[in-house]
């Protein structure tokens, strides 16, 4: 057995002003479009999935105890990138004492916390 890919859902109080953030400040592409929810392409097979917090399984809190990580090697580009679209930066690109990496930190309109990581010796794989 293998697993083919990803979806992370997140629940939001407004879907539109979700959406309008991953596809034209993250820059996502849009592969499901339907009036509960969106997903996204974020790489390959791995996407993410913003559900109206009102009639999704979940249902939208106020509390965001999740952080979703992506990785690429130009953190530094992404960080430019959400500046130049507004995006208030939480940690700028840092390197971390707990991992050979670099972590840039900023949240999307409801508050879930993202993360940007830049490996410098990746811990696994090649």
């Amino acid at each position: 057995m293998e697993i083919d890919g990803t979806i992370t859902f997140f629940y939001y109080n407004d879907l539109e002003r979700a959406t309008e953030f991953y596809e034209n400040v993250m820059g996502f592409e849009k592969v499901i479009d339907i009036k509960l929810a969106k997903v996204f392409r974020v790489h390959g097979d791995s996407h993410v999935g913003l559900v109206d917090g009102h009639t999704g399984y979940l249902k939208w809190n106020e509390s965001k105890p999740v952080m979703l990580s992506w990785f690429s090697d130009d953190i530094d580009g992404w960080h430019m990138h959400l500046k130049e679209k507004g995006v208030e930066i939480e940690q700028p690109p840092e390197k971390q004492s707990y991992l050979e990496m670099r972590t840039l930190l900023f949240r999307d309109p409801e508050g879930y916390l993202l993360e940007v990581m830049q490996w410098l010796k990746k811990p696994y794989g090649q």
